[in-house]
């Protein structure tokens, strides 16, 4: 019988200061850690747990403690709490429903210190599988959690950089970049003098991220993206037509 691991390493040291004490419990039942300085160290010597038994008490006084009521260790707990037997002394936790990625970002939502979190994750197995063996990197910032598996990579090798056969591909229309924003701003504040009397070079990394995400949140492209759908499907029919040929 083959046995599958998934190694992984937090590579950030996690604050006390940035962790709600609920936070604090469940990353530890979750992963393996060591203390490192004002923080925790956390990792998996075989794989993150996805199955957790946890004090009542503990977990109880935990949430208690906790006061970002909209932390998706919050939501979790308090949704599960509700649905345990009320005499149990320690409550079993399916983490299937939630993801730790989610509690590193609320991490970083809060902290002082971090913009970022990386985690690195390899596959192995006891025997040499041919499925038993990659890995994986993850990105969790305050807006995105994104991520990379050795999987995608041999996907785009053979698929193109869509990274999926025909017919699964994300095509991305628009993308609003920090970057091209702080490119537009002397154009657009020298176009007009009227606009402002600060410079471009006033404005601020977090002002510029502030109102992306502002612009984000308020944007609705619904009837573009019908419209796209809509174009896209007409011109599949038509490559359709025109790969069968006239028809008899």
């Amino acid at each position: 019988m083959a046995d599958y691991f998934e190694q992984t390493v937090v590579q950030q040291t996690i604050p006390d200061a940035d962790m709600t004490p609920l936070e604090r419990l469940l990353l530890a039942h979750i992963f393996q850690s060591e203390r490192d300085g004002d923080g925790w160290y956390f990792f998996a010597e075989e794989y993150p747990a996805t199955m957790i038994v946890v004090d009542r008490e503990r977990l109880v006084a935990a949430l208690a403690e906790t006061r970002d009521g909209d932390s998706s260790a919050h939501a979790y707990v308090t949704e599960q709490l509700a649905m345990a037997v009320e005499d149990d002394d320690v409550i079993d936790l399916d983490l299937s429903g939630t993801s730790w990625e989610f509690m590193l970002q609320d991490v970083v939502k809060r902290s002082a210190t971090l913009d970022h979190v990386t985690v690195v994750s390899a596959f192995t197995c006891s025997r040499m599988r041919a499925d038993g063996f990659g890995g994986m990197a993850v990105l969790i910032t305050a807006d995105a959690i994104r991520g990379k598996s050795t999987n995608d990579i041999l996907g785009e090798a053979e698929h193109g950089t869509l990274g999926a056969a025909p017919g699964f591909g994300d095509h991305i229309l628009l993308r609003l970049t920090e970057q091209n924003v702080h490119a537009a701003l002397p154009e657009i504040i020298g176009a007009d003098p009227s606009l402002t009397t600060i410079i471009a070079e006033d404005i601020t990394g977090a002002d510029v991220r502030a109102a992306c995400l502002a612009v984000v949140e308020y944007t609705d492209l619904a009837e573009e993206r019908d419209s796209a759908v809509f174009n896209a499907a007409i011109g599949a029919i038509r490559k359709a037509e025109q790969r069968r040929g006239p028809s008899d």
